[in-house]
């Protein structure tokens, strides 16, 4: 409360005491101060109020941190707050928690104004607790220079990495084919991997099941009409469409290929994947998880420490 606002109140209670005679005990009840607010205030009068709500507290963010976080978030509009918390502690620009990057964004007016609403999701087959456990496999129509490509890629289902991928002209079942054999060549070390494909007639068939028999590679066929089954690489295809293909003008084939290639490289070393503790599929795939995790949590306390320091500072010389 303003020493001025504090100072109208004091002058109206003591005046209906005097007019009234009432007690001060029943003007303060009814005012809603307390006796002991009261007595602080008669023995301060004319001194600004100055308690513990207007020092800041040793676990704020500096100012230096703020105007840096607002200015990465406002570069990318389109991540979400855990998504930018942790890019922004890889990137050694802000060494904040989640609610605090939430908390900077509403300070800021800075978020989305519609949420985008979750579906409700099968929770599917028993997830893999290593890499080559779980491939999948799958079809995805991708439209170039009015003309319709056909997307095929095979998913880590542990690590989430794209493994290896073709724009095939068409769906016919030797893209499948050559593209499996391809990433067989590519992870030798992939034994008895469990291939989830859906049940269309490139992967039902003969030639397809005697390959995957050849390769050691075992096959599960996902549940008719229910693409969830195979969620993880449906995601793919929606984060693929959504962040590179509809923001992309493809010229050719040719160019799409390129392309791709470069979003699918960045997918994989650089985007940060909120399925695998916002890391990268590469990190994940090549067993660095625990390594980041480590690193990312001691950035954190150190940038604690600094906080408190930096505001212990600010309030002494205050």
């Amino acid at each position: 409360m303003s020493l001025l606002i504090r100072a109208i109140v004091e002058k109206e209670i003591l005046r209906y005491r005097t007019r009234t005679n009432l007690p001060l005990e029943y003007l303060l009840k009814h005012a809603g101060i307390s006796k002991r607010t009261w007595h602080e205030w008669m023995r301060r009068r004319g001194i600004e109020t100055k308690h513990n709500n207007n020092i800041p507290k040793n676990y704020y963010l500096t100012p230096e941190e703020e105007r840096a976080m607002v200015g990465y978030i406002i570069a990318n509009p389109l991540k979400g707050y855990r998504v930018l918390c942790y890019e922004m502690i890889d990137k050694n620009i802000a060494f904040v928690g989640c609610t605090s990057v939430y908390n900077v964004i509403k300070r800021h007016n800075l978020g989305k104004k519609w949420a985008e609403a979750q579906e409700m999701k099968k929770k599917g087959f028993d997830q893999p607790v290593r890499v080559h456990e779980q491939w999948h496999i799958d079809f995805s129509y991708i439209k170039i220079d009015g003309a319709f490509y056909y997307f095929i890629g095979i998913l880590d289902g542990y690590s989430r990495k794209m493994l290896n991928w073709r724009l095939c002209a068409n769906m016919e079942g030797i893209n499948a084919e050559i593209l499996v054999a391809e990433t067989k060549e590519l992870y030798p070390d992939a034994k008895d991997a469990r291939l989830i494909c859906d049940n269309g007639s490139q992967f039902i068939s003969k030639d397809f099941k005697e390959l995957l028999e050849l390769l050691e590679l075992k096959q599960t066929f996902t549940s008719a009409n229910h693409p969830q089954s195979n969620g993880k690489l449906e995601r793919f295809h929606k984060t693929l469409k959504t962040e590179h293909v509809r923001r992309s003008a493809y010229i050719n084939y040719q160019d799409a290929n390129i392309r791709m290639s470069q979003w699918i490289a960045h997918y994989n070393s650089e985007r940060l994947h909120s399925a695998i503790w916002y890391l990268t599929p590469n990190d994940v795939f090549n067993g660095r998880t625990a390594e980041r995790i480590a690193e990312r949590k001691n950035k954190l306390h150190n940038a604690y420490i600094n906080r408190q320091a930096y505001w212990q500072d600010k309030n002494a010389s205050a």
